[in-house]
């Protein structure tokens, strides 16, 4: 009965995984954002296109392998040292506890991730908000007939850029939220909460405090990048960090849940000491 509840409940992660990532490539491949108009003297649209600094592949992958490393390096010291959970069972072969705890790990954060993404991609849908690099790359040609002033509100137009393919016409109009801002500071928050309660080491007072740090200032160099390759409004930016922070810490709290692993100090409340009898009769 142990194996087959193990097997079900690996089941059922994937199930609920693919429930939040399918509806995310459904948005890829087949959404289509709201055709949002501009006035002809929006300078905040003004800006010259330029090539992104990181890509949402590089990004990605660099964030995975983070917390991929990072956790797997963790949880095998902590086996080392006696501090993981006992073995799991599974289809009668013993899984070490590290294993296990690296997949829970890895799991709810790539769970996180996907829920994190579906919703900056769907408002980025919904909204429709113009990068500042659209008039340069898109080169927009008002239809014919239509009132051109610097007050009119042009929504019918085409783009008259050879580069403005079909797959740039769509991406120039996903300026708001930003989803590698929200990812970088997704990824740094689980990082740092996660290494803040199981990575301790002895050797050095703020060896992880340093690392924390590196992490956090890596996604603020992401969310800088972004405002300088002109992809992004600077408010569009902000949203996706703060959209980061909440998820980073609403999943590692409230997901993986990091008072089971019963270290002192860390995320659960003690019991009150209770008095000596002699003190208490007095």
């Amino acid at each position: 009965m142990a194996v087959d509840k193990m097997i079900w409940k690996i089941i059922l992660d994937i199930v609920v995984l693919a429930c939040v990532a399918v509806p995310l490539l459904v948005i890829y491949l087949s959404a289509e954002p709201y055709r949002r108009g501009y006035f002809e003297n929006d300078v905040s649209l003004m800006l010259p296109y330029k090539e992104q600094t990181i890509s949402e592949g590089l990004l990605a992958g660099v964030g995975f392998a983070l917390i991929a490393v990072t956790v797997l390096i963790v949880e095998v010291v902590r086996d080392k040292q006696g501090k993981n959970v006992g073995e799991k069972f599974l289809c009668a072969s013993r899984i070490p506890g590290w294993v296990w705890e690296s997949y829970t790990t890895i799991g709810i954060f790539t769970f996180g991730a996907a829920c994190q993404q579906l919703l900056v991609n769907s408002a980025k849908y919904v909204i429709g908000r113009l990068r500042p690099h659209f008039f340069d790359l898109c080169r927009p040609s008002p239809a014919a007939g239509s009132d051109i002033s610097p007050t009119t509100y042009i929504q019918d137009y085409s783009c008259t850029n050879p580069m403005a393919d079909l797959a740039r016409q769509t991406d120039m109009k996903l300026s708001f939220p930003s989803a590698h801002a929200s990812f970088a500071m997704y990824t740094a928050v689980f990082f740092i909460f996660y290494i803040q309660v199981k990575g301790k080491w002895r050797g050095s007072k703020l060896l992880r405090h340093g690392v924390q740090f590196a992490a956090a200032t890596g996604a603020w160099y992401v969310g800088l990048s972004r405002v300088v390759d002109h992809m992004h409004h600077w408010g569009d930016v902000a949203v996706g960090f703060a959209v980061g922070v909440l998820f980073g810490a609403i999943v590692f709290v409230y997901v993986l849940k990091p008072k089971k692993y019963g270290i002192p100090g860390s995320w659960e409340t003690t019991q009150p000491q209770m008095l000596p009898r002699p003190v208490l009769a007095r």
